[in-house]
């Protein structure tokens, strides 16, 4: 598949849409892609600056979905009830929500595919600093995943 891509897209269109569906479903992997594309690749130091910033694009985007379905979700009465039965468990995140988005951003837990759901209705964070936060935080992680098998 990651041939396919490429090969339609290229380096940086297959990039941005890998990023894009991960940011969506959280099984495929932009950061195993960038690992094997600084691995096997090497792109050039600017090359590599590109497919970071590509990346974290395509990854916001998605999240950005995530945070308009979260939403929109908690309109249907089922999955409110459902949330409400947990609402303790995740107020305890709410204590620094902004903390907790950053580590999900850079770090991964938790995850930030659940935070982009639950980050306006339940942790009251705004559109803005959702994106600030998690667009700086996928520059760093992505920048770690290129940069570290270049220097293994």
């Amino acid at each position: 598949m990651t041939e396919t891509l490429l090969s339609t897209f290229g380096l940086y269109g297959g990039a941005f849409v890998i990023s894009f569906v991960a940011g969506l479903f959280p099984l495929i992997s932009i950061e195993l892609f960038l690992v094997g594309v600084s691995t096997w690749a090497t792109p050039s130091p600017g090359g590599i600056a590109v497919l970071i910033v590509i990346s974290a694009i395509g990854h916001q985007i998605a999240k950005t979905v995530t945070f308009y379905a979260g939403i929109g979700a908690l309109e249907n009465a089922k999955l409110k009830a459902r949330v409400e039965k947990v609402r303790a468990k995740i107020d305890r995140w709410n204590k620094r929500p902004k903390v907790i988005m950053f580590l999900a951003a850079t770090v991964g837990l938790p995850p930030l595919w659940l935070l982009g759901f639950i980050a306006h209705p339940l942790m009251k964070m705004r559109i803005v600093p959702f994106t600030v936060i998690c667009f700086v935080g996928r520059i760093g992680r992505y920048a770690f995943m290129m940069i570290v098998p270049l220097l293994i």
